[in-house]
């Protein structure tokens, strides 16, 4: 969201266009902040394979207010060891494929000074809604453990293309700039007041008992997610920035509002996330990897059950974006004349934050 060389405010009437992706690979298990290192030396962990394409349109209504929609992209694959070929036999793996749209986000920001006269610092505060327009339900065709058939049943949560409810975002962003270095903070929280969906968990799907110490876990939950970062960015030469911040993400144990029953794998993961990014003109290039450092699986609600999770040990985000109209008046004047390559915010106008639609944890 920050790092670029640019104005840190649009002007009313330009619009926003941005193109970001979010991929990764999980297959270190995790209970509590316990690694499972066993599950690699059985050869018996959960691949998963995250990718997510975002499509950002913003609207700039007035010099302190836009409006942005969301619309995701999901190919995931959640993966488990073939039991036809256990050890010693080479490892093979039954894939679970989710694809489609994803849920749509629409949101507002307000930046809460005036923008002409905060040129170097700001705090801007979002709202908005996730509409359930993915696939909650979506199936894909590989044996089962029982059934060895190669049916249509349904796939891991962590790759369902929607959750099944509807959401509410929350957010807020702010940025300092002190000579050519830039302070950036932002957060993002999402709401999900439904309780549970109706699609078999994976528990059901692997043949497993929901009885007893699994009872009410025979469908999938539709949790909370939340997102924070905080950290610097600094100009390097013509154009290009580099930015190191601290990430953390997760999903929630209990949610916000509403029950928090069925099956789900609440964690948080942190992570060091470098970055570089490049801007000429309108547009707007940029690389961040987080690399985790933390990482806690905690215990699911209500059954207290730990369980476990795999978490990435880095994620690979990029984006691309491109500012189109609204040149008739001239951004507010800095407070010190800027030379070129010097860092300034992409604030929550210019690059707003999509909704964390696909934790760093396995969702479920």
């Amino acid at each position: 969201m920050f790092g670029a060389n640019a104005s840190p405010y649009q002007q009313p009437g330009e619009w926003h266009l941005s193109l970001s992706s979010r991929n990764l690979v999980s297959n270190d298990h995790y209970n509590g902040t316990v690694e499972q290192v066993q599950r690699q030396a059985l050869e018996n962990y959960v691949t998963n394979e995250q990718n997510l394409l975002d499509i950002g349109i913003t609207r700039v209504l007035t010099p302190r207010v836009s409006l942005t929609v969301g619309v995701p992209f999901v190919n995931s694959v959640w993966a488990s060891r073939d039991p036809a070929f256990p050890l010693p036999a080479e490892r093979r793996e039954i894939g679970q494929n989710g694809r489609g749209l994803g849920d749509i986000s629409v949101t507002g920001r307000y930046w809460m000074f005036a923008p002409a006269t905060h040129p170097d610092w700001n705090v801007a505060a979002g709202a908005g809604v996730k509409m359930p327009t993915g696939n909650a339900a979506a199936q894909d065709r590989f044996p089962g453990r029982v059934d060895t058939t190669n049916a249509a049943r349904y796939v891991d949560q962590s790759v369902q293309p929607g959750d099944g409810g509807w959401g509410v975002l929350m957010d807020g962003q702010a940025f300092w700039r002190v000579r050519r270095t830039l302070l950036f903070a932002s957060g993002s929280y999402l709401a999900n007041p439904r309780d549970t969906n109706d699609t078999p968990s994976i528990l059901v799907v692997l043949g497993l008992p929901t009885t007893g110490p699994t009872a009410g876990l025979d469908v999938n939950s539709v949790p909370d997610q939340y997102l924070a970062r905080a950290g610097a960015t600094i100009a390097v030469w013509k154009g290009i920035s580099a930015s190191l911040a601290w990430r953390m993400e997760g999903l929630r144990r209990y949610d916000l509002f509403g029950g928090s029953h069925g099956w789900r794998r609440p964690g948080t993961a942190m992570f060091v996330e470098p970055g570089i990014s490049y801007s000429r003109g309108d547009h707007m290039v940029t690389l961040n990897v987080p690399i985790g450092y933390y990482y806690n699986r905690h215990p699911n609600p209500y059954t207290a059950r730990e369980g476990d999770a795999t978490f990435p040990r880095h994620i690979f985000l990029t984006s691309y974006s491109l500012r189109l109209g609204g040149r008739k008046s001239a951004p507010p004047p800095a407070t010190t004349a800027p030379s070129e390559g010097t860092a300034s915010a992409e604030s929550a106008l210019l690059c707003p934050a999509a909704p964390p639609t696909a934790p760093a944890v396995e969702r479920q």
